[in-house]
């Protein structure tokens, strides 16, 4: 019942999740996301505690390919779940159960991969594809873009209601992190607040970084 998108910025190094629902407050349990680290997807019958194990194994060293096969051989419900992974390279990795609502799918690119369920159609993860694609800018707007095009492309059959992105480059530090619990235009709204918070979210950022190279902050 969602759609979502991973990807690592080749320039920056970056690792970005977008995601929308319809259910409320998706961004408390999805996606899991760290700096240097990687990213991991749970949707479907979503399991936050599998993607706080994937992130820790792939902190052990391990690929995506590894770290999914890891969290599918030890999840009883995986044929309900979808499961994306990112490792620190941006190597992608993707599995679709088959008990999973149709439409269902995934797409994974050089870097990113977007994934869906209860889709309205395969348009919805080849717009979501195309956009992140050509969308100029930084990792967060590309990620926003691919959102507003699953959105537009149909999105949900049963409808919206939440949505998240998160963006990470130094640990403990979120670079960008907004959520939409509940609103009739999750996707339009998730890009409202970002464009009316990114110059302080920015500045902010930066403080920190600062602060982090002073040892103010260790």
């Amino acid at each position: 019942m969602t759609f979502s998108i991973i990807a690592r910025c080749k320039e920056t190094g970056k690792f970005g999740a977008a995601v929308s629902t319809c259910f409320p407050g998706v961004g408390a349990h999805s996606p899991h996301i760290e700096a240097g680290t990687g990213a991991v997807i749970t949707q479907g019958w979503v399991n936050p505690p599998l993607g706080q194990e994937g992130l820790n194994y792939l902190k052990k060293g391990y690929t995506a390919n590894d770290t999914l096969n890891h969290l599918l051989i030890h999840d009883p419900g995986k044929e309900l779940r979808q499961v994306a992974v990112m490792d620190q390279f941006g190597n992608c990795s993707a599995y679709t159960g088959v008990e999973n609502d149709a439409y269902k799918g995934h797409i994974i690119g050089d870097q990113w991969s977007v994934h869906g369920n209860l889709l309205t159609g395969p348009d919805v993860l080849e717009a979501m594809a195309d956009a992140y694609q050509q969308a100029a800018g930084p990792i967060e707007v590309r990620l926003l873009e691919a959102l507003k095009a699953g959105d537009e492309a149909g999105g949900e059959i049963r409808g919206k209601q939440s949505a998240v992105i998160k963006v990470v480059d130094i640990d403990q530090f979120p670079y960008v992190d907004f959520r939409v619990d509940d609103h009739e235009e999750p996707v339009q709204e998730l890009r409202r607040i970002y464009e009316k918070n990114k110059s302080v979210l920015i500045e902010r950022y930066y403080e920190w970084v600062d602060a982090v190279k002073q040892g103010i902050i260790l």
